[in-house]
């Protein structure tokens, strides 16, 4: 995006989803999410595991729950008081990703920014820091919108995960690698067709509808008609909505 304002804080007022009142409610809505363990369970089933960017700790409580010991960095004072004094995680309170990489001396096996690095000013430096932070053979998950899925040739300026200003930089596959490879990250999996992909697409489809009925039954009938119209296109290499991708820190 540009260009990028100097100060983004205004954006996000409200977040993205309600904090918890406990960890018990928390646990409630990241059991609906624990499809995203899978990618990291096919290659750790344990360890030190950071995740860049939790909000409230949904995919951060599952990785504690699944036997991992969580480190996160969170821009969010609120959601870092949650996570510190009520989920039992140690969070690092910074808005810039990449000094906080800086000042941690230690190592992780997996390091985790689900649908993070298009938030950050400097993603290219973020994958750097974290290349750094990784034990050999420990793996990176990244997970961003897809600017190659059909949604967004299809819809351009009014996709709904453009999501101007919070999302400032996307990142082609190509493109992604390209990054990766430089820091001695070979990629191990990638996908546009997991669950977080079709939640996307939905997403995306239902945002359109919304903003052209004024019916409300109509336009979820009518979203859901879209979307349904879509996934032969989305199913084609790289067209979903969502890119998932998976690299293991290689010795270098």
């Amino acid at each position: 995006m540009d260009p990028i304002p100097s100060d983004l804080t205004p954006f996000y007022k409200g977040g993205y989803q309600k904090i918890p009142k406990s960890l018990l409610e928390l646990r409630r809505i990241a059991a609906r999410e624990r499809y995203r363990m899978e990618a990291i369970l096919r290659y750790k089933s344990g360890g030190k595991l950071l995740e860049i960017g939790p909000w409230m700790g949904i995919f951060a409580c599952n990785a504690r729950d699944a036997g991992f010991d969580v480190t996160a960095i969170e821009l969010d004072h609120d959601c870092v008081d949650f996570l510190n004094g009520t989920v039992g995680i140690r969070a690092l309170q910074s808005s810039d990703p990449t000094a906080c990489l800086e000042k941690l001396d230690e190592t992780f096996d997996a390091i985790v920014l689900w649908h993070t690095l298009e938030h950050l000013r400097t993603p290219w430096l973020v994958i750097q820091q974290a290349a750094r932070h990784l034990v050999v053979g420990g793996i990176l998950v990244v997970a961003v919108p897809n600017i190659e899925s059909y949604q967004y040739a299809a819809l351009k300026g009014a996709w709904r995960h453009l999501d101007t200003p919070r999302h400032l930089f996307f990142y082609p596959l190509g493109s992604l690698k390209q990054l990766c490879s430089r820091h001695n990250l070979a990629l191990l999996e990638e996908t546009t067709a997991d669950k977080v992909s079709c939640m996307l697409s939905r997403d995306g489809w239902q945002h359109l509808a919304n903003s052209k009925i004024p019916i409300r039954y109509a336009r979820r009938i009518f979203g859901a008609f879209l979307h349904a119209a879509a996934r032969g296109r989305e199913k084609k290499a790289r067209a979903g909505a969502g890119l998932t991708a998976i690299f293991r820190r290689i010795a270098g």
